[in-house]
């Protein structure tokens, strides 16, 4: 707090004060009380005088009733004797002395006296009789002017001489032996400690409190006052001001902490805030300004906003602009501004006039964010919604709609073609260079189909989605096949220069494409039946090898239709049970039972009984084999534990179940639920199963090997065949296939058979002839090999479980 002269200070003004009244009070009660007592003194005095004369009136009436004039000197010096009496005398109405105390009368003090004396007042009281006193204060005197008795006249009127008396009474009333000392010290004592008392009560309640009051004032304005300071405890105003300013100070805490907050997400904000004046002039910008525009604020302050515009706004938005500004309306919208170094940014602003408390605007509040990257992102996301970002062709959305706008403006009568390319292999490329290698063929291959189209007019080049392009053909007015022959030559030199050798990282690599062909009319049933019509001419073409052209025909939907239907409903057949399985007996040659094989049935309640050769190849394109094929083991494994010791049962296990990364655990789980002994558990695989990854299958092989499972190599002879991963793998049995056993008769292949059977022995493997039809099928096995064990409709067909128990299993 700022010091103070001590003159200005309140306890001072208030001790000053305090003392002045009290001298005051006290001074004024001492002249009072003196001059009362003067009053009274001078009343005593009169009174005592006037007493004295009226008995020396009567005195010397008496005297002269009784003519002893001789006495009248004598009663005159007896008047001497009183103290305060100067002089006495009688004088006649002229002032003439009659008679006198004659020590004073040789003095001279009588002749003074006299002379003093006014002629008119003597004659006035001789004649009005009446005693006459006057205090003169100058002289500390009364005079007294007494008529007294001198004789009779004729008339008898009395003659009257005057007394006059000269009495002393001093004016010094402040004489300090005349002072009632007593009373004034207590009075005196009393007023002090009022005074103190009022000093006291003064500073406690008024000047502390006010001094507390004028450094909290100080504190507030610095912003560091400490509440406990003020005097809240106060019963009078400055309690309720402290109490006040307590709650004012609580409230301006709560609008410091909001104004902080307001303040931090201004200066903290990612738009940029902008205050100006009524006349446009900048007052305020945040750091999101400065870091947008690269202006620092002391560059902008008390420019106009207009350095910032980079011409390209145009002259009507800031007209509409400042229109609802003057209306006190709010505008929003897009302005093209540039930095400092005049750098062209986007912004959308939202700017808004500033009112006081009376409602009058003040200032203009702009609010501006930065929209450059977020219009470009939004140009980006428009062009990947229709452009492939890698080959920066059309996409797939892009080509359909495009084709659908052909089939509207399409002529009745003309023809059009669709053309789609998809690469051969690149996912092998992929797998063996990585993605950034196959990319780069994509976008030369991209490349090199446009340059080849850019002459042919109304032609439409797509990506459909990785390796699959598109090629629109124009619209003609001629024939099916003439357009068919004409697109198949221009597909011919697409394959062509498709497969010319490529430069990618200074490898050169080449690549082949399938193409699909489809021709549509006017009436096409639309765009995305015509580019699903081509993708399944391509996938025939691919599914005939690659570097092949198929020309879509209805037959090709039609066997998709078919096939997507079978996966439907199969796959609601594994909850429904649609599904079951059959068992086909497995025997020695003499006709033993020593085991069978699951097979499965598919009786479709609507088509009757499905063959597996229809339903299982859909399976196997897709994970439902995996979902069949768990369904399978769970229900053989139960039927296994119905089979009498030591029979067999063995399970056909597809590659892609086999290849899955559980299927251990799945076998071990499913053999611990079911409670059966895992060593009459035959597991069927085919050769196809071996040609990836080898080691991954001979471990998992091995695993279940330990736990007791046999494997039978089904089909033997018929795919990947090699004498090396025979020796490698844990085998227990091998499984000659059907095409061999019913080739028996015919020598090249009785060799074949020869050969597996010596193989077999060689390796200790079991052996398992399956599709055994004829007696001489039979024996000649037999003769080979008496151990082997025959399964075929010569003993049994595929029989349903109850069947099965109840022919082979009664008991």
């Amino acid at each position: 707090m700022r010091r103070i002269p001590w003159w200005k200070k309140l306890s001072v003004q208030l001790t000053l004060p305090i003392l002045l009244a009290v001298f005051t009070i006290f001074a004024g009660l001492m002249y009072f009380l003196i001059s009362a007592q003067q009053d009274s003194a001078l009343r005593s005095a009169r009174l005592e005088l006037f007493s004295s004369l009226t008995t020396a009136q009567g005195s010397f009436n008496r005297m002269h009733a009784w003519n002893r004039k001789a006495a009248v000197p004598e009663l005159i010096s007896e008047m001497h004797v009183h103290p305060r009496v100067d002089n006495a005398v009688i004088v006649n109405k002229q002032g003439g002395v009659v008679a006198s105390y004659e020590p004073h009368l040789v003095g001279g003090q009588l002749q003074q006296l006299v002379t003093t004396l006014d002629p008119a007042l003597l004659a006035q009281a001789a004649t009005s009789a009446t005693t006459r006193i006057e205090f003169e204060p100058e002289h500390d005197r009364f005079i007294a002017i007494v008529p007294i008795l001198q004789s009779m006249n004729v008339a008898q009127r009395p003659q009257r001489n005057l007394l006059v008396v000269e009495y002393r009474h001093s004016a010094d009333w402040y004489r300090l032996e005349n002072l009632p000392w007593l009373p004034l010290g207590l009075l005196l004592a009393l007023l002090a400690s009022v005074g103190l008392a009022l000093w006291w009560a003064l500073q406690r309640f008024v000047a502390i409190p006010a001094q507390q009051l004028a450094a909290a004032v100080t504190q507030f304005g610095d912003g560091n006052l400490d509440p406990a300071a003020l005097p809240t405890r106060l019963p009078n105003e400055f309690g309720f001001l402290a109490q006040r300013f307590k709650l004012a100070l609580r409230e301006r805490k709560k609008q410091e902490a909001r104004l902080r907050k307001l303040s931090a997400a201004v200066e903290q904000a990612s738009e940029s805030i902008m205050i100006t004046d009524l006349d446009g002039k900048i007052e305020y910008v945040n750091p999101a300004f400065e870091r947008t525009t690269g202006f620092s604020a002391q560059e902008v302050m008390g420019e106009n906003p207009r350095i910032l515009a980079s011409g390209r706004t145009p002259d009507e938005e800031y007209e509409h602009l400042w229109q609802e500004l003057v209306k006190g309306k709010t505008w929003q919208g897009e302005l093209y501004n540039r930095t400092k170094e005049g750098v062209e940014f986007r912004e959308w602003a939202t700017i808004s006039p500033l009112r006081d408390e009376t409602g009058q605007i003040t200032h203009y509040l702009a609010s501006k964010l930065n929209i450059t990257q977020r219009v470009e992102a939004e140009a980006r996301v428009e062009y990947l919604a229709y452009f492939d970002a890698l080959t920066e062709l059309p996409n797939r959305t892009s080509c359909i709609q495009h084709l659908a706008q052909r089939l509207q403006q399409h002529p009745s009568g003309w023809h059009g073609s669709v053309v789609l390319l998809d690469l051969d292999g690149l996912q092998r490329i992929n797998d063996v260079r990585g993605f950034e290698f196959g990319d780069e063929i994509l976008k030369t291959v991209a490349k090199r189909v446009r340059g080849l189209l850019a002459n042919e007019d109304d032609t439409f080049v797509a990506n459909l989605g990785g390796d699959l392009f598109a090629v629109l053909l124009p619209v003609k007015d001629e024939s099916q096949d003439r357009v068919l022959a004409d697109t198949q030559v221009l597909v011919k030199l697409l394959l062509t220069e498709v497969g010319q050798s490529i430069l990618v990282h200074d490898e050169r690599v080449s690549v082949t494409a399938s193409a699909g062909i489809v021709i549509y009319k006017e009436n096409a049933e639309s765009a995305d039946a015509i580019i699903r019509h081509a993708e399944t001419a391509v996938h025939t073409a691919k599914d005939a090898g690659g570097n092949q052209t198929a020309v879509y025909d209805v037959s090709y939907s039609a066997e998709l239709e078919k096939r997507y239907e079978i996966e439907r409903e199969l796959r609601l057949a594994l909850n429904d049970e649609g599904l079951e399985l059959y068992l086909q007996p497995k025997v020695t040659a003499d006709g033993q039972l020593v085991g069978a094989e699951v097979l499965i049935r598919w009786q479709h309640p609507e088509r009757g009984m499905i063959s597996p050769a229809e339903f299982i190849p859909v399976a196997e394109q897709t994970d439902l084999i995996v979902d069949l094929g768990k369904w399978i083991v769970n229900e053989a494994l139960a039927q296994l534990k119905q089979l009498p010791p030591p029979l067999t049962l063995a399970i056909n296990i597809s590659p892609r179940q086999f290849r899955k990364f559980d299927f251990v655990y799945f076998i071990e789980h499913e053999l611990q639920q079911s409670d059966v002994d895992p060593t009459r558990l035959i597991l069927e695989v085919t050769e196809n199963l071996f040609v990836e990854d080898i080691g991954d299958i001979v471990s998992k092989m091995e695993a279940l090997q330990e736990s007791g499972v046999q494997f039978s190599i089904d089909d033997f002879g018929t795919g990947y065949s090699s004498l090396s991963y025979l020796q490698r793998l844990p085998l227990q049995e091998l499984k000659i296939d059907k095409s061999f056993i019913q080739a028996i008769g015919d020598n090249e292949q009785q060799a074949i058979i020869d050969s597996i059977l010596a193989i077999a022995t060689n390796l200790k493997l079991r052996v398992v002839a399956e599709g055994v039809e004829t007696q001489e099928q039979v024996d000649y096995l037999a003769n080979r090999d008496t151990d082997i064990i025959l399964q075929g409709f010569k003993f049994d067909k595929p029989l349903p479980i109850k069947e099965f128990h109840k022919k082979y299993c009664p008991h």
